[in-house]
């Protein structure tokens, strides 16, 4: 380790460091200006010279790297005398209207022209201030170039980190100043980079922050849920409203947010919340107060039970949930109803892969940390777009592209975020991401590629699933998936050759109908291979909704108690915990519960934050299913579709309004903080749970999210011992390969399971010619996002992506309104052209409720046929 004296400070630094580095390291400041810590240097400013013995002239710490025996000045005379004109120089047509600037408080010129010591006439230069235009057509975000100092720290950001390169310096010299890169509107991901990176308030948001100071802001550290990513945060806070979102760099997520994280938060004040309970009175929902709703629920829970058994009741809770609220809602129906119908949109998706998982790796979700994709030679990115689904994760792989040269190999169907950073790029047929899984073995076999070590020595099950491979012909996966024998034979190759490899999955692959055989080929891919129980290798399954895993660890499905335990090995440990008996009879699944609906064997339904007629395969039989229920009791944050056939719906507390802990896709606790207030009336869903309990004669001991948490820590193995305070700041990770350590000694080997390759039948191809895909806007988030004005002003609608040629067959132009039709449902929407999309394919969002896109679907697929018919011609552009 190189040792250096600074203004006779020794200094021990790592080796390739800088000397600004090494001296913010050890608590000396040096001023900056175009330096960012999350970009490479730009040497522009020359804000951060200092005096280096032996060297005859003054050099940037920032981008000067560090030596051994090395002595630095960072206040000569000379250097102060440099950083004195600098500030001179940009202070010369700089606007000195700080009382009205955006950036006041937190501008980094107003600091640097303070503790230098620049005051009175301010500069011996004398210019023209600038009045050039203020660029406010932009969504979202606003450019001042009167305020710009041009020190390109958003333009590096925004390409460096986030890999968008939307911005760039137009013009040189006193004219220069930030443009989009294509000269039009910004078009972007929108996560706000570039204005959390500008020095001065040249780029400022648009919407609150103008409506409070810094100064009168209170900040408050908690983590983002509408992903599965969990990325830290802080909510800027001033009269219990939220202004606007910043992040600590020293987080886990490095202080980078995406839209959702940066804009999201305005749904919490939207104008629509619930605010009070509402009961169905003569057809109509109706404000009650809370003592009489919850008094009609467990008056009819408590008649139902009686006189069909508690079987006749079943629940669906959502992933949108704290642990706490998930525990509490399975504890209420096993303890109190006494139940275990209980399930979640996790059945059509994490579950799958559990299950999956559990059978080939003995491991419950990602096998590694996010940050470890950073290291990883090769990464397969197979029926997803990270950059959309999980943006966090995304722009790890971009960065491993460029900075670390990974080899990224992109298997979609449509394009993707990822393509331009992609070494290959495989442009597969719906449906056939199984297929590809098993030509990419079979193709590693013949080349004799696979590591028959990690094989031999941790695997189990090898030459039933040689043999399968054997009798499976390469041509017909050739067919099937519409690739050349050359491009399966590179991405072979590489994925194979490489030191270590990850794979990334998400929505294609886990949604289809064969999801549990796709995940399975998978992973014993990565078997194949030897990229399983090591660092920087293995597999990511990737979920939408912020607590996808800790929904299933807290137990909310019918076949496991709490962490995945069997029922009648813990019975003894939950009895006496709760102190009730425990329901023996299976419980049912979330189709089982529907079905039960339509039979009238379920009569009551209780559904905590979900919204299956938005949310879950055909929701056009779960339309017509609630319809029959007796009892409907809702908790929501908005009147959702389900909520709308409701018989009572309780008011929740947003995210923001209450404590908690999340667990994210790599096993990450992390604490929910209370930021404000609850909204009127409202509580959080575990309370409100504990309240319907009371209410029926049997407490469950929660008083506060704490009193939760400890019995999660004391009953569910992985969680064991955990407390509140454990999980300040980034968390804990909960995950047998967590820390290097242990990575391959599970008690049993890997197992490969042989899955034969599947095809998706062509029904009626004839009539309803067209693929539909469906994922998520990169804009939105579930569906309860739609209700951010922020992101609505990005993404305002659903609309049907179609490639322009098929568009101007239909004789369809942009924005024109199309039908899209199934055999089972229809919706309306506009149409939106794009060359990304092959010829006879359709995508569709899926997150506005308005157009219920899954009753077009059967259950348990993503894809279905159907029929695009123009819709009147009418423009919506």
């Amino acid at each position: 380790m190189p040792l250096l004296t600074i203004d006779d400070v020794e200094v021990n630094a790592s080796e390739g460091m800088t000397i600004l580095e090494a001296a913010t390291q050890a608590g000396i400041w040096i001023p900056t200006l175009c330096y960012y810590p999350k970009i490479t240097p730009s040497d522009s400013c020359r804000m951060c010279v200092v005096e280096i013995e032996g060297v005859p002239r003054p050099m940037t710490s920032c981008n000067t790297f560090v030596r051994d025996g090395m002595r630095v000045r960072t206040d000569a005379p000379q250097v102060r005398n440099i950083r004195d004109e600098v500030m001179k120089l940009v202070l010369m047509d700089h606007p000195l209207e700080c009382p009205i600037c955006p950036a006041a408080g937190e501008c980094e010129i107003q600091a640097l022209t303070y503790r230098l010591g620049i005051g009175g006439g301010g500069t011996d230069y004398l210019m023209e201030r600038r009045s050039g235009p203020v660029v406010k057509n932009w969504p979202l975000i606003q450019y001042n170039p009167n305020l710009c100092i041009t020190c390109l720290r958003c333009v590096k950001v925004c390409h460096e980190v986030i890999g968008a390169g939307a911005l760039a310096l137009l013009e040189l010299g006193y004219n220069a100043r930030i443009g989009t890169r294509d000269g039009g509107v910004l078009n972007c991901d929108f996560c706000g980079e570039c204005v959390e990176a500008c020095p001065t308030g040249a780029m400022s948001y648009k919407e609150s922050k103008s409506w409070a100071r810094s100064w009168e802001l209170r900040k408050t550290a908690t983590i983002c849920p509408l992903c599965s990513a969990g990325c830290r945060m802080e909510m800027n806070v001033k009269d219990n409203r939220i202004f606007h979102i910043t992040a600590d760099p020293a987080t886990h997520n490095n202080g980078t947010l995406c839209v959702g994280g940066r804009f999201g938060y305005d749904l919490i004040h939207n104008k629509d919340r619930l605010v009070s309970p509402l009961l169905r009175k003569d057809g109509d929902l109706r404000p009650v107060f809370w003592e009489e709703a919850l008094s009609y629920v467990s008056e009819k829970l408590q008649k139902i039970i009686t006189e069909s058994g508690p079987d006749s009741v079943a629940g669906l809770a959502s992933p949108r949930l704290t642990n706490e609220d998930c525990y509490a809602f399975q504890k209420l129906f096993r303890s109190v109803i006494g139940t275990n119908n209980i399930d979640s949109e996790a059945r059509f998706s994490f579950l799958r892969v559990q299950r999956a998982l559990e059978l080939t790796s003995g491991v419950k979700g990602t096998t590694n940390t996010l940050e470890e994709l950073l290291l990883t030679e090769a990464v397969l990115v197979i029926g997803i777009d990270p950059v959309e689904e999980t943006p966090a994760l995304g722009w790890k792989i971009k960065i491993a592209s460029r900075k670390y040269d990974s080899n990224v190999i992109v298997a979609n169907s449509r394009q993707t975020s990822l393509d331009p950073f992609a070494r290959v790029r495989l442009r597969i047929r719906p449906y056939s991401e199984s297929e590809l899984a098993l030509g990419m073995m079979k193709m590693i076999l013949d080349l004799d590629l696979w590591d028959r070590k990690f094989v031999r020595d941790r695997t189990t099950n090898f030459l039933p699933m040689k043999n399968l491979l054997d009798k499976i012909p390469l041509k017909g996966i050739l067919k099937r998936t519409g690739l050349s024998v050359e491009e399966l034979e590179e991405a072979a190759r590489i994925f194979a050759e490489a030191s270590t490899a990850s794979i990334i999955f998400g929505g294609d692959v886990i949604l289809q109908e064969n999801g549990l055989q796709c995940v399975m080929n998978l992973v014993n891919l990565a078997l194949l291979t030897g990229n399983m129980g090591q660092a920087n290798a293995g597999v990511y399954p990737i979920f939408e909704k912020g607590n996808m895993v800790g929904l299933c660890d807290m137990g909310v499905m019918p076949e496991y108690m709490p962490g995945y335990q069997d029922m009648a090995s813990v019975r003894v440990l939950f009895e006496k915990t709760w102190k009730a008996k425990l329901p023996y009879a299976k419980g049912k699944t979330a189709t089982e519960i529907a079905r039960g609906v339509e039979s009238g064997e379920v009569r009551a339904i209780y559904i905590a934050g979900a919204d299956p007629l938005t949310d879950y395969p055909n929701a056009g039989r779960w339309a017509s299913a609630l319809k029959k229920a007796e009892l409907i009791v809702v908790q929501d944050m908005f009147l959702s579709p389900t909520a709308e056939l409701a018989h009572c719906i309780f008011p929740v507390a947003a995210f923001a309004e209450k404590e908690g802990t999340m667990t994210n896709i790599e096993h990450r606790v992390q604490r929910l903080n209370q930021v404000i207030p609850p909204l009127g009336p409202t509580m959080p869903d575990w309370s409100i749970l504990e309240e319907v309990a009371k209410t029926m004669g049997h407490s469950m001991g929660f008083f506060r999210a704490a009193d939760v948490f400890r019995e999660i820590a004391q009953t569910i193995p992985l969680y064991k011992g955990l407390s509140f305070q454990d999980l300040e700041g980034d968390g804990k990770i909960l995950h047998p390969f967590a820390g290097g350590q242990g990575r391959g000694s599970l008690e049993k080997p890997y197992s490969f399971a042989p899955v034969r390759t599947w095809e998706s039948p062509d029904r009626d191809a004839a009539t309803y010619p067209f693929e539909m895909m469906v994922g998520r806007s990169m804009y939105h988030f579930g569906s309860t996002s739609t209700r951010s004005e922020n992101l609505l002003s990005l993404c305002p609608g659903g609309y049907v992506e179609i490639n322009p040629d098929d568009a101007s067959e239909l004789d369809l132009k942009k924005g024109d309104l199309v039908e899209v039709a199934s055999p089972q449902s229809a919706f309306v929407a506009p149409v939106k052209l794009s060359a990304e999309m092959n010829r006879g394919l359709v995508f569709v969002p899926v997150n506005f409720p308005g157009l219920g896109v899954y009753r077009l679907f059967d259950e348990n697929t993503n894809v279905c046929r159907v029929r695009l018919t123009a819709s009147g011609k009418t423009s919506l552009t």
